[in-house]
């Protein structure tokens, strides 16, 4: 993934290398200039992206207090208010009723898992990976900001020296303008040798037009990047680095430094390792499925009938008559027996009715899995697959970031060699320019030749401060493997 933008980050630098660009403004959007590290700490408080990879963060701590939850006993409550018409079977008397009977119930359940093949366990774990994998995921995010951010700024950079060189050489051309308008005027020289530098003059005017609006652009994307307003853009200001801190220090003489450091600890490296340990995580869930599962629920309730009624006052007293017995042959008895019946009730009270008839069970299930259509079966294999490549997969994150590192330091020790190399050819042109300058000003040379020299020095300026940067980016791309932060002294 970072090779990605590492070659995002360079395409924004190469764009603007064949661009000139102007100076930055005074001031800034805030008041003082941007450092790299004050871009890079505003984007990471700022920018969306990161911003929604933290709502990742979230999500997964909600994912780990459910795996927490299941090994709690859940408990509901229940509550019913309702009425019966017609005949019906009374819940808490158990007797026929034909009127309106209210009723009401109340209960409590509890439930809680005492087996299941330690599911909750692994699913605990797993959620506490989501956890570990969130943060890297942030991680990895900020990092590609960061790069992104890093060539942004460092092409702005770029922009300013291009446009600190097109404006040394229009002062340059105006002195020239000025010396020859007197050899002119004092018949020195001739008027056509005045119009050549004048139309030099203009280019370079010309040039420096189009530097300003090719840096406002490079200075637009910065901003955008920043998620500031359009408008800030106006007078932000980047802080420029000494150059010692832009070009550091002795490159390394092999990546392995890098390498060791960024396949231990770079973000895509681990979630390459986490995504490994869930998958196994995965086959050890579906293996758990051929195991049985125990199970306690245990529940309480009361509740209120209207149907149930007391007596009230004193009961009446009256014979009943059980019937008779034979006394010998011709006798009877008739046998009567005293009855007290009630002849006013109410319904019994609220609160009693709740104290009376309140009840409990308590229950344990036990789930044992015998054949299941082959689905568990199916699902370990299937699980046993996604562990393979897993690991396939994790071992080609490690061989392609071994790569990106090897590349990386292959590019800038390029990059080194490319510098070193146009620093001879600048000097070189520009002892060549000097002479061609002092010769033009004896009239030994045309203006012709004198604008020849001019251009071969104004074109190893330009590769030069087009190797000083793009050395100093794959230095810090070279760096930010190796541990170091993407910033500046």
């Amino acid at each position: 993934m970072i090779e990605r933008y590492l070659h995002l980050g360079f395409s924004f630098l190469v764009a603007a290398m064949f661009v000139p660009a102007t100076i930055a403004a005074q001031g800034s959007a805030a008041g003082n200039s941007w450092s790299l590290q004050r871009c890079i700490d505003f984007a990471f408080e700022n920018n969306l992206t990161i911003r929604q990879v933290q709502l990742g963060e979230l999500q997964a701590e909600a994912a780990r207090e459910n795996a927490v939850g299941a090994f709690l006993p859940s408990l509901n409550g229940s509550a019913s208010h309702g009425y019966n018409f017609g005949q019906t079977i009374d819940p808490f008397t158990n007797q026929f009723a034909t009127s309106r009977i209210r009723s009401n119930s109340f209960g409590l359940s509890t439930g809680l898992t005492l087996f299941n093949g330690f599911t909750n366990h692994l699913n605990l774990r797993r959620a506490q990976l989501g956890m570990e994998s969130a943060r890297v995921n942030l991680e990895a995010t900020q990092n590609d900001v960061a790069l992104t951010i890093a060539a942004a700024y460092l092409n702005v950079l770029f922009q300013q020296e291009l446009v600190r060189v097109a404006e040394l050489n229009r002062d340059a051309t105006q002195r020239q303008v000025d010396r020859v308008n007197k050899l002119v005027a004092a018949g020195s020289a001739a008027e056509a040798d005045l119009l050549d530098v004048q139309a030099q003059l203009a280019s370079d005017a010309a040039n420096i037009v189009g530097a300003e609006n090719a840096l406002a652009l490079g200075r637009l994307n910065l901003v955008q990047l920043l998620q500031l307003p359009a408008e800030a853009a106006l007078d932000f200001e980047v802080a420029r680095p000494a150059d010692a801190d832009l070009i550091g220090g002795v490159l390394p003489s092999s990546p392995a430094a890098a390498v060791a450091h960024a396949l231990s600890s770079f973000p895509q490296v681990r979630q390459s390792a986490l995504a490994l340990e869930d998958a196994q995580i995965g086959a050890r869930l579906a293996g758990a499925r051929r195991m049985p599962r125990a199970f306690m629920s245990y529940s309480m309730g009361t509740g209120y009938s209207g149907a149930r009624q007391m007596p009230v006052g004193d009961p009446d007293v009256v014979d009943v008559n059980l019937g008779s017995i034979n006394v010998g042959d011709t006798l009877s008895l008739d046998l009567v027996a005293q009855q007290e019946i009630y002849r006013n009730f109410e319904t019994v009270a609220f609160g009693d009715q709740v104290s009376d008839n309140r009840n409990s069970s308590v229950f344990f299930s036990l789930s044992v899995p015998i054949f299941n259509n082959f689905s568990v079966r199916s699902a370990m294999k299937q699980a046993e697959i996604n562990v393979r490549q897993q690991e396939l997969a994790l071992d080609q994150t490690r061989l392609s970031l071994r790569a990106s590192v090897e590349q990386a330091w292959a590019d800038a020790k390029a990059a080194l060699t490319t510098l070193e190399a146009q620093e001879a050819a600048v000097e070189a042109a520009r002892l060549a320019m000097t002479n061609a300058e002092k010769r033009y000003e004896a009239g030994a040379i045309s203006a012709l030749d004198y604008a020849d020299a001019r251009n071969r020095n104004d074109a190893a300026t330009v590769n030069l401060l087009r190797a000083r940067f793009d050395y100093a980016f794959k230095q810090k791309i070279l760096d930010f493997y190796a541990g170091q932060p993407l910033t500046f002294r």
